[in-house]
């Protein structure tokens, strides 16, 4: 590519009217926050400015500054100076190389901006250089499946759930789990994730029991999504969201693991039961896969431990404490 002349050349006063300003086929730019960049410009003005290519019609298609031209039109700025290109003297790949390089340059991409980035490359170039050449350059391993996951994420997600993804809120991991259900499906998780304001680990964790419970009841996820369980908790009275998320994790844990969730619950009675002194606490082994529970004791002094040792030994009823599992419950 040889246009540096071009670019160095004088820049041009273009009318916002010109310019199309959707996201073109070199935009690169996705959930992005526009306020720093407006504040940017409202201080220092535009330093770099814009790059159009001018088409024969006359009008203007953004190659980088995308999100510079809705800043400024943001602040009503009517026209900007630009550096121009010809249309007849550079190549689409030159020009979404261009923009590649000078985004590289001044950020990284989420990760929904990488699966853009890659879908446009491939009516550009093939498959092979994609690997080789530019998975590298936006922090990728040169893997075909990983490829093809990214495409997939620009092609099949919904602009909500990319939005998600692409401001963090969201992991690739779900995402990856949100591709594996069908698109009704998975519109009707993520309005759970969005109502309930779920965090990353929660949304993993939901989808997991959603496809865990679906399986062994042996029924599709869509019916399982449309039981009345999920909406009786979303519209429970007097619930704010934290509580309902409890709520929610709880029922889903009951029905995914039952006979774990009774052991539980028959120990913590049983614990109870006891009326163990206050600074006295029991606990069991996550899942009861160990053989050993343990015993916390908190005091000031030796006199205090002394003390509530010789009450916990006096305690009847210890020997009810075991593994549930070995119970009849």
């Amino acid at each position: 590519m040889n246009i540096e002349n071009d670019l160095t050349s004088i820049q041009y006063t273009v009318d916002f009217v010109d310019i199309d300003d959707s996201p073109g086929p070199f935009c690169m730019s996705f959930g992005f926050e526009l306020e720093p960049l407006i504040q940017s410009i409202q201080n220092v003005g535009m330093v770099n400015p814009p790059l159009l290519i001018q088409k024969k019609s006359g009008t203007y298609t953004i190659i980088a500054g995308y999100r510079r031209i809705r800043a400024l039109k943001f602040l009503d700025i009517k026209k900007t100076p630009c550096r121009i290109l010809s249309e007849s003297r550079v190549s689409e790949l030159e020009c979404f190389r261009l923009n590649l390089h000078d985004n590289l340059a001044t950020r990284v991409f989420n990760e929904v901006e990488k699966g853009m980035v890659l879908s446009r490359l491939t009516s550009l170039v093939s498959q092979d250089q994609i690997l080789n050449r530019y998975m590298p350059l936006l922090g990728l391993p040169s893997h075909s499946e990983k490829f093809f996951f990214y495409l997939r994420l620009e092609k099949e997600l919904e602009k909500e759930i990319k939005i998600h993804l692409a401001q963090g809120r969201m992991s690739l991991q779900v995402a990856r789990l949100l591709l594996e259900i069908g698109r009704g499906d998975r519109n009707r998780v993520f309005e759970l994730i969005s109502a309930l304001n779920l965090n990353i680990n929660y949304q993993k964790q939901l989808i997991d029991y959603i496809i865990d419970i679906s399986n062994i009841k042996r029924i599709p996820v869509s019916t399982f999504l449309a039981e009345n369980f999920f909406s009786d908790i979303l519209q429970k009275e007097g619930f704010n969201k934290p509580q309902k998320v409890k709520a929610l994790f709880h029922s889903l844990r009951v029905l995914r693991f039952p006979t774990l969730v009774r052991a539980e619950e028959n120990f913590s009675k049983n614990v109870t039961r006891l009326g163990l002194t206050k600074g006295v606490k029991v606990s069991a082994p996550p899942y009861f896969e160990s053989p050993h529970f343990r015993l916390e004791i908190l005091f000031r002094n030796g006199t205090e431990l002394k003390e509530k040792l010789r009450i916990l030994t006096k305690k009847e009823g210890l020997e009810v404490l075991g593994n549930p599992w070995k119970e009849r419950v």
